[in-house]
């Protein structure tokens, strides 16, 4: 995990210079908004990050972000899973990819804006409970 939390400040950082030099006003403006979901204060944030259109410049590292959150969540509540002292409550009839993760949590997300607010990871949770819940 440790990696990753480094190379975020070297990806935005090398962003954000890139984009000064073509327009610094509207580019300072995009990449605090984006560094600031990269920092995951709430489930907008990550909504937010996971929603980048595929014509912005930021929207590779964007993916990837979002794509490594939804990575790091899954293999996390998997492991948790395993532990014979830890009940699954969410049970998918199929496996399921980084790319469907994200689609179920943009999907709850719009459906519930009321839980934006909470943590990132509660509310990825809750989406994947909703879609996934153990009979």
């Amino acid at each position: 995990m440790v990696r990753y939390v480094v190379w975020i400040p070297v990806v935005v950082t090398v962003v954000a210079a890139t984009l000064v030099l073509v327009n610094p006003v509207a580019a300072q403006s995009t990449v605090d908004s984006l560094t600031e979901s990269f920092e995951l204060s709430n489930a907008q944030a990550l909504v937010t990050a996971c929603t980048v259109p595929a014509d912005s410049s930021l929207y590779q590292t964007a993916k990837g972000f979002c794509l490594g959150y939804m990575t790091g969540a899954m293999q996390l509540y998997r492991a948790a899973a395993a532990s014979p002292n830890v009940k699954n409550f969410v049970c998918p009839a199929h496996a399921v990819s980084r790319a469907d993760m994200r689609a179920v949590f943009l999907e709850w997300a719009a459906a519930n804006p009321q839980r934006l607010s909470e943590p990132a990871i509660d509310s990825l949770l809750r989406a994947a409970v909703a879609k996934f819940p153990c009979k």
